[in-house]
């Protein structure tokens, strides 16, 4: 920045001296021109007037006379610039006036322009790279003051954040990049990840909105694709997980570590839904003998699939009409799996030592659910009163939108 002002007060100097130094000069020139033809008529007098006294026109003592009044008039023309000059306030009226133009100079830069943007500016041609997290995070905050309306330095210092393991300020800083950039995907990719994190590993409401416009405006978007898949993942959607994770493993370099992290995780998930379909096959054949059941016919209503593609998940469980909402058994499925037939036991429970006993008297509950998460369902169905172990078949229907 020294280099900077130091230019600054030179520029002003020179058209200070620019403006002052002609003015000046004309003024002086004028004044010398003015008192040499003054001098050059009053000797021009006194020869005009010599010249009469030995014509005899005039006597001596009106030659005196004459060049008295000669001398008070030249006297009183060459102090006349002065006097006015003064009258006009000098030339130090023009010094004083052109030194209040570089405080007005300094005044305006500092009001309207952005010296804190210049220094940082200088800071990052002339000083080292960042050398770590914080230092990164310390710039992107002093770019982000400085350029406000930056949409890709709030994108950076989102990802800055997110490197230190900070996801409720990089939601907040790529939350700041959308409204700046507009909708793009790899931002509503990363803002979906933070609010994933900072909500302990849960999609919420806002993140699946994200999700759902990344992919919307890029079907192969990488971080929606990844982090749909660990979603599922981990809400025990392997199946799910799987078609993400394959749709990313398309556009990753065969041998790099991404591909083989990802197709890690296609390998456990397929190890995870082996197993719950042997495990599901197991409690199948257990109910076929357990008396204790509740025989279900699950169905979507029309159009309702649609809406919500073949990998939302469905939700049916059991609950004692007067107890706890806590569900007593449930079970999980999609809706490329319905319509279903089936049967719930106390192999479904939630609870190690619930039991269901025949003739026990239970509300039946479907519900249907876009993002894997029961709270956040979109659609449900309900029967209020299901006898455990009646022969007859009960129709659940999910047709309802959820209030």
């Amino acid at each position: 920045m020294t280099d900077f002002w130091l230019a600054s007060i030179v520029l002003v100097v020179l058209g200070m001296v620019s403006i002052l130094w002609p003015l000046w000069r004309r003024q002086q020139q004028a004044s010398v021109d003015r008192t040499e033809l003054n001098v050059a008529l009053y000797e021009e007098r006194i020869r005009e007037l010599d010249a009469q006294v030995v014509a005899g026109e005039i006597s001596p003592e009106q030659r005196d006379a004459t060049l008295e009044e000669a001398s008070r008039l030249l006297l009183s023309d060459t102090d006349q610039p002065e006097r006015m000059q003064r009258r006009r306030g000098g030339p130090w009226v023009l010094v004083a006036a052109a030194g209040l133009l570089p405080v007005i100079s300094i005044a305006l830069y500092l009001a309207w322009g952005n010296p804190e943007g210049l220094a940082l500016v200088r800071e990052m041609e002339q000083g080292e790279q960042p050398q770590s997290v914080d230092e990164m995070i310390a710039r992107m905050e002093r770019i982000t003051e400085v350029q406000p309306e930056s949409g890709e330095a709030w994108y950076m210092l989102g990802r800055a954040y997110l490197s230190d393991q900070r996801p409720a300020e990089a939601a907040q800083a790529f939350g700041e990049s959308l409204e700046r950039l507009g909708e793009r995907a790899e931002v509503l990719a990363q803002l979906a990840q933070a609010r994933f994190f900072a909500s302990g590993n849960q999609l919420d409401s806002a993140a699946v909105a994200a999700l759902d416009k990344a992919l919307a405006l890029d079907p192969n978007e990488p971080t929606a694709l990844g982090l749909l898949g660990i979603a599922a993942f981990e809400s025990g959607d392997y199946s799910g997980a799987i078609g993400y994770w394959e749709r990313l493993l398309v556009d990753l370099p065969p041998q790099s570590a991404g591909a083989q992290a990802v197709q890690g995780g296609i390998a456990r998930a397929r190890e995870r839904l082996e197993g719950s379909d042997a495990a599901g096959a197991e409690a199948t054949a257990q109910a076929a003998t357990d008396t204790a059941v509740i025989r279900v016919r699950l169905e979507l209503a029309e159009g309702i699939a649609e809406q919500v593609g073949p990998d939302a998940v469905v939700f049916v469980f059991a609950r004692a009409p007067e107890g706890p909402p806590m569900p007593l058994v449930a079970r999980r499925l999609r809706v490329s799996d319905l319509p279903a037939d089936l049967m719930l036991s106390s192999s479904d429970a939630m609870l190690p030592d619930v039991k269901l006993s025949e003739g026990q008297v239970l509300q039946l509950n479907a519900r249907l659910s876009p993002t894997g998460d029961v709270m956040q369902g979109s659609h449900e169905g309900r029967v209020d009163e299901v006898t455990v172990g009646s022969a007859d078949q009960v129709t659940l229907v999910i047709d309802q939108p959820v209030p």
